[in-house]
């Protein structure tokens, strides 16, 4: 492989392309005030940037996002806030995470970032991922290791540039909210639909949808990168990794993540007995035949519950 990927260079070989060049616009957006306010109650706001300037798409939806509730909220700029550098891999913090640095960073994130009901996570696209400070917020970050430090949290993306070209970015950002924190991806706000009026709109419900579910306590169900992403750490911690993420471990018997064996022990006792019998040509035949009703009658079981 090192052979033909220098061997390309040198004669310039022709390739393929797996993605197409992002496309970056000119769109200026231009808010309005809002009609009406968002009373955010008791719950605490908190947007992050990696820079605040009110003149840029960005600025202007982190203030227009601001200005839908009737109470202050807090800005945090990134490049305020004291970060001497970006990880520097040596892991231990896997032991009961506490980070090497001595700089502000991890003080920051324990009480500001996680003393939030809120949390909106605002950048622009930059190539195919967001800024160098971002990526240097998520890997300080990491001193939490596999734990969620947001469990719970209402979560949200303010982003400017063509994210929609970007599949992977996309999936990076959700994966964040719900494998890596078990809290609540409520949405992801760009301007690329390059109309302000509807832009404003998006921001509004952003907003409304955030102190709502806020006040429900909601998380939506997980899907596939949450319940996937879980087994992943589950095993991996539980496993060989267990000596070196010994924070995590703590954390994950503690809050009962190691969820296997199957703890339903009825089923664990009649599955192999099924089993054996669906070797049986004419049970086989007759349970396939009746299989398909098996979930309408969990249903039907639900529904004369709830009537």
């Amino acid at each position: 492989m090192p052979y033909n990927f220098f061997d390309a260079i040198e004669n310039k070989t022709t390739t393929t392309r797996l993605f197409r060049p992002l496309t970056f616009s000119s769109f200026m957006y231009e808010p309005t005030k809002p009609t009406s306010k968002i009373d955010a109650e008791d719950k605490k706001v908190v947007v992050l940037t990696d820079g605040y300037n009110r003149d840029s798409n960005l600025g202007k939806m982190i203030t227009r996002f601001k200005e839908s509730f009737s109470s202050e909220i807090e800005i945090i700029d990134l490049n305020d806030i004291d970060i001497r550098g970006a990880c520097l891999g040596c892991m231990r913090c896997g032991y009961d995470n506490s980070c090497q640095y001595r700089d502000g960073f991890t003080e920051f994130y324990n009480n500001r970032v996680r003393t939030a009901d809120i949390i909106v996570f605002a950048g622009t696209v930059k190539g195919r991922y967001l800024s160098s400070m971002w990526k240097t917020f998520y890997d300080r970050a990491f001193f939490w290791n596999h734990t969620p430090s947001l469990t719970g949290k209402q979560i949200a993306y303010i982003i400017s540039g063509p994210l929609t070209q970007n599949d992977n970015l996309i999936q990076i950002l959700e994966a964040s909210s719900t494998t890596r924190q078990h809290a609540n991806h409520v949405d992801i706000v760009t301007d690329e639909c390059e109309d302000s009026s509807e832009i404003d709109g998006q921001l509004h419900s952003l907003a409304t949808r955030l102190i709502r579910f806020s006040l429900k306590g909601y998380i939506k169900p997980q899907n596939f990168l949450a319940v996937g992403g879980h087994k992943v750490f589950r095993d991996d911690i539980y496993g060989r990794l267990r000596p070196l993420w010994q924070a995590d471990h703590r954390y994950y018997k503690r809050h009962g993540f190691y969820d296997f064996p199957q703890k339903d022990f009825k089923i664990r006792i009649l599955t192999p007995i099924l089993m054996f019998l669906t070797k049986i040509s004419g049970f086989r035949k007759g349970f396939y035949k009746n299989v398909k009703t098996f979930p309408s009658k969990r249903y039907t079981k639900l529904i004369e519950k709830i009537t």
